[in-house]
Parts: C-alpha cells; structure tokens; sequence
C-alpha cells in the first residue's frame, strides 16, 4: 500500500515516516511512504496519483486539513483512500465527520496507536476487496461491497445503487441483509444502505453521497441513528 503523510511539522512527519516503514518491516507488509508539507501541494499530488493512505493534519499553511479532506471527498468523489486525521487538539474530530475519515490521532503520535490504526486499516482493505454475487437470467456478476451505497427494494426487484449506475437483479433485500458486511444498515424495508457512504443525517433520513435521500421507518430510526452515531464514534477510537 502507499501512504502520504502531510503536515507542516517536518519533525512529525519524519516520526511518523519512520513508524510507517518501521511498522512494513516488522508486520512484512509492503508500505510505501511519501511526506508533503502543504495542502495545496498535496492535491495537486493527488489529482495526477493515486494514494490509499493519507495521513492528514488538520492545521496546515493555505488550504487546511478539513477543506483538503472536502475536496478530496466531494470533488475528486474519492471514498476510497483510508483518511487518518492528526492533529494536537481533540476538539476538531466531530468535525470532520462528513469527510468519512478513517480515524484521528493525537499529536504527540504514539507507536503503539499508529500500528493500530494501521492494523485497523489492513484489515478494512482485506474487507472491502470481498464482493457482492448475484445473477441475472444466466449470467453472474460480481461487485466490490466499497463501490455499493446501497440496495433498493422495489416488489421482487432488487436495485444495486452505485456511484455512477444501477446495477438490477431478482431478490429479497432479507436474504442480501445476511451476506452484507458489517458497514451495511437496514434502515427501512426498502433500503439497506452502506453506512460508509452516509453524508449526512437526520432522525428521519439519510443522504447518500450521491445525494439521494432515503427515509428511515419509524420503527428503525432510534436503531439507525444509535448505530450511526457509534460508527462515527468508532472512527475516533483514539482519542
């Protein structure tokens, strides 16, 4: 995997650089790392290569950690990169929910913190390489639950809503709730939805990154926003 670590402390970035290749050697991992000192050289990076770690401070000369994060969110329509904000102030973390980061650490950067966000991160990867089978007529398709935001149910037809198509197919939305990984919810009988890709939320829907807006049924909602909640929560486990 390749990881970029920017923050404007070059002091930081050179520990945690040594900790990254430290950790690659020791768990036998291939771990690459990178070090860019502001925001606006880091997206200009990123719009030309492809990173799947990021290591972002919040506080950085020009465009700042939350706004790099938006962009790379929102603009770039990138949810794939693992996002570990750092920063010295706990106070910033609820404030980047809508940026789905990864995690949030805590300056001065502690090894054994660091190796378990980064265990934390392999495993998600091993996660979302599984996939989602089903078949239509004669033919089997296949579909990374990471590209899924979520199913529809309408009668017997089964919609797979995508960051860009609709995937169709005949089924139960019951028997798909079974095979889905932990990161899906089932928020009415109509939609099971991939947590991940939730932007944001009220007590009576939710809104999806691609901006559709599904309800919650009554009889889910206090379900659905404590499981929510506890999700985001989970993401800063280390504060």
């Amino acid at each position: 995997m390749k990881a970029i670590i920017c923050d404007d402390e070059k002091v930081t970035c050179s520990d945690l650089e040594n900790l990254l290749l430290k950790y690659a050697k020791e768990k036998r991992v291939f771990l690459t790392a990178e070090v860019f000192y502001s925001g606006d050289t880091l997206l200009d990076y990123l719009k030309r290569e492809k990173t799947d770690i990021l290591f972002l401070d919040i506080e950085l000369p020009g465009m700042d950690g939350v706004s790099v994060g938006k962009y790379i969110r929102e603009i770039m329509e990138d949810d794939t990169i693992f996002l570990v904000y750092i920063s010295s102030k706990e106070h910033y973390a609820l404030q980047l929910f809508q940026n789905h980061p990864f995690d949030f650490l805590i300056k001065p950067l502690e090894q054994e913190k660091v190796y378990h966000v980064l265990d934390n991160i392999y495993r998600a990867a091993g996660k979302n390489n599984s996939s989602f089978e089903f078949q239509n007529y004669n033919d089997r398709f296949r579909i990374a639950y990471n590209d899924i935001l979520y199913f529809q149910s309408e009668g017997r037809k089964i919609n797979i809503v995508l960051k860009k198509e609709i995937k169709t197919f005949y089924g139960k939305l019951s028997e798909i709730e079974k095979r889905t990984p932990g990161n899906f919810l089932k928020i009415h009988k109509s939609y099971l939805i991939n947590r991940n890709y939730v932007k944001e939320f009220t007590y009576e829907w939710v809104k999806m990154n691609n901006g559709d807006i599904l309800n919650i049924s009554k009889a889910n909602r206090a379900d659905v926003r404590r499981k929510i909640l506890e999700s985001a929560a989970d993401e800063f486990g280390n504060i």
